[in-house]
């Protein structure tokens, strides 16, 4: 729900104040995506590196960053006549909503968005350090993203999407090709460690996308 579809509810209960700015904070598609950046890249990062990563200008994303920044949601400072933003770690709810960020934006999700038009892929999963860590491993964060792809994509076309997927997530993506018979009936010791290991599926249809 929105601050604009939440006044007229606030306003039938006798409430006139707004929504506090922080409330939608998932607002839309340029909002995702520097939360995304911000949360999960772990590094500071300029305006212009955000607005590539939304594909949007850099006067949208100074206002969209300014108005997370009041929300205390982002910090930035400034070296010379660049400013950097990243997660704002001393707010409150930093540790939640991190945690929500990393549920509803994380590497599957973003890689959802990159590999859905990827032809023939049969199946992909995020594995590794993230995977482990997205459920309920104690470890440090992951540095990079391993992804698995079943299936037989064309490989410049997977390269491009990873590529995507790791410029909005601020981490590199690494991609293992299996075919799906080898997945399934290999007994390489490689593939039968990671069938053992954690791993978030990858949706692959738009209806699925988290």
């Amino acid at each position: 729900m929105t601050n604009a579809s939440l006044t007229p509810l606030l306003e039938r209960m006798g409430v006139r104040e707004p929504a506090p700015p922080v409330f939608p904070v998932f607002r839309s598609r340029i909002t995702s995506a520097v939360l995304a950046r911000a949360y999960l890249g772990g590094d500071e990062c300029s305006i212009a590196e955000l607005a590539a990563a939304a594909d949007t200008d850099t006067g949208t994303m100074a206002r969209e960053v300014a108005r997370l920044e009041q929300a205390a949601v982002l910090r930035s400072r400034r070296i010379g006549r660049t400013r950097l933003v990243e997660a704002n770690r001393n707010a409150p709810f930093y540790r939640a909503l991190s945690e929500l960020v990393t549920i509803t934006l994380g590497p599957a999700h973003v890689l959802s968005e990159e590999l859905v038009e990827v032809a023939g892929i049969e199946q992909a999963e995020v594995f590794g350090s993230w995977a482990a860590r997205m459920l309920g491993e104690p470890g440090p964060a992951p540095v990079d993203i391993d992804l698995l792809v079943i299936g037989r994509p064309d490989r410049d076309d997977l390269h491009d999407a990873a590529a995507r997927g790791g410029a909005r997530l601020g981490r590199e993506v690494n991609t293992v090709v299996v075919s799906a018979s080898r997945w399934r009936t290999s007994d390489d010791g490689f593939l039968t460690e990671l069938r053992s290991r954690p791993r978030v599926p990858v949706p692959l249809r738009r209806e699925d996308a988290p």
